[in-house]
């Protein structure tokens, strides 16, 4: 694993108590998030008494005079207020982040530094490909000697299909022209 030289001390390098100042505003912010949660969904919700009677309840005799029930839905706003407190909490905490840490951002480097595993058979596959498609068009394009002594020569494939339409092959009826 490479070794990176040790990082030179800035001259606005936060200390420890930058940090726990940042810490406590973040502390802070969520202290206040939960008492708004609390105000918004436990002391507004808890008078019973505030709630619409069901109809025909007065008149009845409950069962159980000391259980509670909900007569209607849920009010929405309390959860409104809490799904926005924790938005602003978590943008708040994510600020207060990149304020408290400013060089955790740009000190982790994304360039690959080790070399995987070998073999690393092609280095430039572009240029393989192109050395090896101009060997196979000579090869097929071109003439050459298969066996000089027995006078057998390669010839290009175009030139050969050519003769091979005209003369046929043996076995095979012929083609009308």
């Amino acid at each position: 694993m490479p070794e990176f030289p040790p990082r030179p001390r800035q001259r606005n390098q936060q200390t420890w108590w930058r940090r726990f100042a940042m810490s406590a505003a973040v502390g802070a912010a969520a202290a206040f998030c939960l008492a708004l949660v609390r105000v918004l969904m436990i002391e507004r919700g808890s008078d019973v008494t505030s709630r619409p009677v069901v109809a025909g309840r007065a008149t009845q005799q409950p069962e159980h005079p000391h259980t509670a029930f909900e007569p209607t839905d849920w009010n929405l706003a309390p959860v409104a207020w809490v799904y926005i407190g924790t938005l602003v909490l978590l943008v708040i905490s994510c600020l207060v982040l990149i304020v408290a840490y400013p060089e955790a951002l740009p000190d982790a480097s994304r360039a690959l530094h080790i070399n995987p595993p070998g073999p690393r058979l092609q280095t430039n596959p572009q240029s393989d490909l192109q050395r090896f498609r101009a060997a196979e068009d000579k090869q097929l394009n071109g003439y050459y000697w298969i066996d000089k002594q027995k006078g057998l020569v390669h010839i290009p494939i175009e030139q050969a299909m050519k003769k091979l339409a005209q003369r046929g092959i043996d076995g095979f009826p012929k083609a009308q022209p």
